[in-house]
């Protein structure tokens, strides 16, 4: 079941928009319904990309992309303690808010020139489709505009863990993927369902996934 959240941080004038952002949707969409596409030469070319990009990530992006995931972590609990996963850590703009809930975070990004340029503890250069960390180590795996590769997550998640899920520009964000979408492909490599808490804020959206309560 997906819960809505009410606005509670306006949307300023000016958002900005990402000409890439529906090509590289359907790229998003595509790893997390089909993460077998994914291959060593479309890493590469990612890692590429991003490393050329480190250099203006914050001065380009900075400003706009903490508000969502603050809200969604004021909002979208309760959280249990533990270690946090960041994926897509990058230079580390959202790495101190997801501190403040789990002190230890594993801070991943495919691009060593973003981890360069972090300040993160806990930094680790590594493909999120092969996460180099232990099955079940996670209270919460945290996305903010990254790849989801389902399994995966499912893999490094600790039984109550959550995954919070933040696209800075909403469904103008060049990673941006339906909460139906999370709660499906979560579903199918877990093989139960989950709920969502779904909420907008700022110029994005976000959604905080756990696996769904038995009944009956």
């Amino acid at each position: 079941m997906i819960y809505e959240l009410a606005r509670v941080v306006p949307a300023p004038p000016g958002k900005p928009v990402r000409e890439e952002a529906a090509r590289s949707q359907e790229r998003a969409r595509r790893l997390a319904l089909r993460p077998g596409t994914w291959d060593r030469q479309e890493a590469a070319a990612m890692r590429a990309g991003f490393d050329e990009a480190a250099r203006d990530w914050e001065d380009s992006r900075g400003g706009y992309r903490r508000p969502v995931l603050a809200d969604a972590l004021a909002r979208g609990g309760p959280f249990r303690p533990g270690r946090a996963v960041e994926i897509a850590s990058g230079t580390g703009l959202l790495t101190p808010l997801i501190a403040a809930i789990w002190p230890e975070v594993a801070a991943v990004d495919l691009s060593g020139g973003m981890l360069a340029r972090s300040a993160a503890a806990g930094r680790i250069q590594a493909d999120a489709a092969r996460l180099p960390l232990a099955g079940g180590c996670a209270a919460a795996v945290v996305i903010g505009d990254g790849p989801l590769f389902a399994a995966e997550t499912a893999r490094v998640m600790a039984p109550g863990a959550v995954l919070v899920w933040s696209n800075a520009l909403g469904d103008g964000a060049p990673f941006f993927v339906p909460v139906e979408v999370l709660a499906e492909v979560m579903t199918a490599a877990t093989g139960r369902d989950w709920d969502a808490v779904h909420g907008q804020a700022y110029w994005g959206s976000w959604a905080v996934l756990r696996p769904a309560e038995p009944t009956g």
